[in-house]
């Protein structure tokens, strides 16, 4: 009798926490802000691989590395975000060092906001030292400067009022001209950098 009325007794607890949280009022499914005006920023790490290439390169220059980007900027719409974003991708487990630093305005868009999915592009300035193989030359780090640009998807996950994870997919091309590597010329040089992360958000 005992065991039977204990089991009810939960039955009804449970029934009763059902009932409340029912009655409570739902958050919106939306995962943007709600209303234009209001700041936001992130922070995201991730595995970022570099392509390198140039017009007289005698190969194409691969290398793994990690990425790491701080973005901040305001909210003019509800699904559309502007802001600048700042990305640093340096290479690992290679003899020469190479690292990717670039500045971009950026703009995100949610095609359909209450999903979380968005798209990201901007351009700007890139700089660091890479290192294209150019014919006749013997390996070796070279400093360039150009203009980048990036594009890139994610997917908001909400975790409360304002703050979020997100995962995080983009290419970013960057033209760094006409370098000099070890004494000999390397033209058009352009680096690929795509990257797949995390971030946290705070909207």
């Amino acid at each position: 009798m005992r065991a039977r009325a204990s089991l009810a007794a939960l039955l009804l607890a449970v029934l009763a926490l059902a009932s409340a949280s029912a009655q409570e009022p739902r958050p919106s499914p939306a995962r943007t802000p709600k209303r234009g005006g209001g700041l936001w920023g992130d922070v995201g790490f991730a595995y970022g691989r570099l392509h390198l290439t140039c017009t007289t390169c005698s190969s194409v220059v691969a290398a793994n590395g990690t990425a790491v980007t701080v973005s901040a900027g305001f909210t003019p719409a509800r699904t559309v975000l502007l802001g600048l974003q700042a990305q640093q991708w340096s290479s690992s487990g290679t003899a020469l060092r190479q690292r990717v630093r670039s500045v971009l305005a950026v703009v995100q868009w949610y095609p359909w906001p209450a999903t979380g999915f968005f798209l990201r592009g901007g351009n700007g300035i890139v700089r660091g030292p890479v290192a294209p193989q150019a014919n006749g030359a013997q390996p070796s780090s070279t400093q360039g400067t150009g203009v980048g640009f990036a594009l890139g998807m994610g997917y908001d996950v909400k975790l409360s009022q304002r703050l979020g994870l997100t995962v995080q997919a983009a290419t970013h091309i960057s033209a760094l001209g006409d370098l000099t590597v070890g004494g000999q010329p390397a033209t058009d040089v352009i680096a690929y950098v795509t990257r797949l992360g995390v971030a946290v958000v705070l909207r």
